[in-house]
């Protein structure tokens, strides 16, 4: 049978006190087994406690026998790490939604297809509007210059020069969304071609699977 010892207060105190002796002693021990390296200046400092938090380009902990036990990134590190983590769960999400749109190969060529051509359709509308433009530009350009043979240059009526500013204008600009959706038609294409391939992966794991 067990039995309970119950001490005077001060021989209470007097094993409390020596616990915690014991504790500290046992602390002191485990702290001194650890050493910490770092990098400081092009200098590799070894210390038994770690950098202070104004240095931040990593470090490393060392047991007693001078063996690392812990690598400790700095905080570019850090940030470069976290970013790869995200990448890796969007392109987890990314296949995933690939997967759950495309039910075969087909699908995809044919949504890659339909995509194209609509812009291909728009490039093509725009280049109508370019030709009516410059052929409704080149009437009002032969008007100006009939205009200044008889009262001299930049002597045409106003609304002539108006309409010829606003032509040039919308000829700019109607060339301008060409090339942006030329740009956009390239994106397009090659993002559909990076998933037509990345689709073609998933399915040989998932029949390996």
């Amino acid at each position: 049978m067990n039995s309970i010892q119950i001490l005077k207060p001060g021989r209470r105190f007097a094993v409390v006190l020596a616990g915690l002796v014991v504790c500290g002693f046992v602390q002191a021990q485990s702290s001194s087994n650890k050493v910490y390296r770092w990098q400081d200046s092009g200098l590799t400092t070894y210390q038994d406690r770690a950098p202070s938090s104004a240095q931040d380009n990593g470090h490393a902990i060392l047991s007693k026998q001078g063996v690392v036990v812990k690598e400790v990134l700095s905080r570019e590190e850090r940030r470069e790490a976290r970013k790869a983590e995200r990448d890796r769960e969007l392109a987890k999400i990314r296949d995933r939604a690939l997967l759950a749109t495309f039910t075969t190969e087909e699908d995809l060529t044919r949504t890659r297809d339909d995509r194209i051509g609509m812009i291909d359709g728009l490039i093509s509308r725009l280049d109508d509007r370019i030709r009516i433009l410059s052929e409704r530009l080149s009437v009002v350009e032969k008007r100006i210059l009939q205009q200044e043979k008889s009262r001299g240059e930049s002597k045409a009526q106003e609304s002539l020069y108006a309409e010829q500013h606003s032509i040039q204008r919308n000829i700019e600009n109607a060339w301008s969304l060409i090339d942006s959706k030329a740009a956009e038609r390239s994106v397009v294409a090659e993002k559909f071609d990076d998933d037509l391939i990345r689709y073609r992966e998933l399915k040989v794991e998932m029949g390996r699977d």
